[in-house]
């Protein structure tokens, strides 16, 4: 269900750097969008996402012959989840999958390590594409989404100079499971609670801005918490069919950051 951003939530006057914005009208970013409710940087926007390349450009600007769909044939493929917090991107590479670490900093994807592959051997071309395609996995120099919020194409550029668009598919199944997709508000801050096998912090949660805080007890999957900033989350709600003691079988993996904003504490 599309997102209407609500700017009900108003920035206090705390931080020097909004001490202009708080003496007149806030600025626009250029998309039209509240500068104060964009996406965390620190957060994945990337995670339990999964895309098919759609066309390689060459430095000159020619296009690299790839599988694609169309063609019946079985495309290169990419997809970002977090296994047990840590994320790992892993595909199909034109003959083998692979996998390896990555990380998001300030919406630049880095791949971490060289990726781990399958050791099929497949016709010449082919094999030469994955090698090239693996071999740029930990080079990409750029990364840009045509919507934060809800990306639908993603581009890299390789430090070669190719460009690598991509297509996004149906997402990876959060945690291994289905799951119902849910919007909900966080609070700036996490508070003592009861967590079943003695005292933590927990998040504070509502579905709407109208209602109390709530606790929630568990941990949200991919997302990473800063005190000081409220949020408005959209979250994958799946089962955990190994729960820690005393701990809920539900839990909640990230899906975007939709909001966020800078309170006083």
């Amino acid at each position: 269900m599309p997102f209407i951003a609500s700017l009900r939530w108003m920035a206090p006057c705390a931080l020097s750097i909004a001490l202009a914005a708080c003496a007149g009208p806030s600025p626009r970013a250029a998309d039209g969008q509240d500068p104060r409710f964009q996406p965390a940087s620190k957060s994945d926007v990337l995670a339990q996402t999964s895309w098919d390349l759609a066309r390689w450009t060459l430095p000159g600007g020619g296009l690299r012959t790839i599988p694609h769909p169309t063609s019946n044939s079985r495309p290169l493929t990419v997809s970002f989840v977090h296994v047990q917090g840590a994320p790992r991107i892993s595909g199909f590479a034109g003959c083998n999958q692979y996998n390896a670490p990555y990380t998001v900093a300030n919406g630049q994807l880095i791949v971490q390590a060289n990726p781990v592959a399958t050791m099929m051997a497949c016709a010449p071309r082919n094999m030469k594409l994955e090698q090239d395609f693996l071999a740029g996995l930990t080079r990409v120099t750029a990364t840009s989404l045509d919507n934060t919020n809800n990306p639908q194409r993603m581009t890299w550029v390789l430090a070669s100079g190719d460009t690598l668009d991509f297509g996004r598919r149906v997402d990876p199944v959060a945690g291994g499971q289905a799951g119902p997709t849910k919007l909900v508000y966080v609070n700036a801050e996490r508070v003592p609670c009861d967590g079943g096998a003695g005292r933590a912090l927990c998040y504070q949660v509502r579905d709407s801005a109208s209602q109390p805080w709530q606790y929630w007890y568990g941990d949200i999957t991919g997302f990473q918490f800063q005190p000081g900033i409220r949020y408005r989350l959209r979250v994958v709600e799946v089962t955990d069919p190994t729960p820690p003691p005393g701990a809920s079988t539900v839990r909640w993996v990230l899906d975007a950051v939709i909001e966020q904003e800078v309170v006083s504490r």
